[in-house]
């Protein structure tokens, strides 16, 4: 675990307390991406993905490359996918990109409880954080994230979701931060974004939020650096180390 460089604003400077080597910042609102923070969701996915492109005569993926596509939503996962597997390369055209989504949002709602699970202490680690408002800020469908958060008996930690259907941008875009913000009551100067995504990071710097990037996700620590996040973690739980 780790602290990078914190936000450059005397506001977020005066909720943050040294400890020597250590910090810990005040939040009273938690924002959290879903796939690669929350979940291990990889596999079905990929598995998803697969079935889609098997159903448009292409060649399957391996759970790498997809998960190096996951971040931007579906339709931008679909049409990665459908250029990674075109002879030449080339991005599919409206029709196919079309028949694409619709097969994946088909196979996905069969698969995506099959292996997916939560990553390890995230029930308890919501828990104690009980007091805070929070949200999940995900670019996946709402109606996706609701069933995968009832699932896993977490929904009832989270005050709103925001999801890739409901605002016009996604992340990086701070809009959808910005939207959870305001469902919460909240200030981008008492909430932490946090994500295992560069998008994540990007948007909650957008919004003029602290953010925290988890390493045990769809990206490396290495990727992550590169944007400076406030903090950077190896395990969930850790946040109750850094976050008060």
């Amino acid at each position: 675990m780790e602290r990078r460089g914190t936000t450059n604003d005397l506001d977020h400077e005066s909720r943050i307390t040294h400890h020597g080597s250590r910090i810990t910042i005040s939040v009273s609102v938690m924002l959290f991406d879903l796939d690669g923070t929350l979940i291990d969701s990889k596999t079905d996915l990929t598995n998803s993905i697969n079935l889609m492109l098997v159903d448009l005569g292409r060649t399957p993926l391996d759970e790498a490359t997809v998960g190096s596509f996951v971040g931007d939503g579906v339709r931008v996962l679909v049409r990665r996918s459908l250029t990674a597997t075109d002879p030449d390369q080339q991005p599919p055209d409206q029709e196919l990109h079309t028949k694409g989504v619709a097969l994946m949002h088909s196979h996905y709602s069969g698969e995506m409880l099959k292996t997916t699970r939560l990553y390890p202490q995230v029930a308890e680690t919501l828990a104690a954080f009980g007091s805070k408002r929070k949200a999940v800020v995900t670019s996946k469908e709402v109606r996706f994230t609701k069933i995968i958060l009832e699932h896993f008996d977490i929904a009832r930690y989270f005050n709103a979701i925001v999801g890739g259907d409901t605002t016009p941008a996604r992340k990086p875009d701070p809009g959808p931060v910005l939207e959870a913000i305001k469902q919460l009551g909240g200030s981008a100067r008492e909430t932490v974004m946090i994500g295992d995504s560069e998008n994540d990071v990007n948007a909650g710097k957008g919004a003029g939020t602290f953010t925290c990037a988890v390493s045990y996700g769809f990206r490396s620590a290495d990727d992550l650096r590169v944007t400076s996040p406030d903090v950077l973690i190896e395990r969930f739980e850790q946040l109750k180390e850094f976050f008060f």
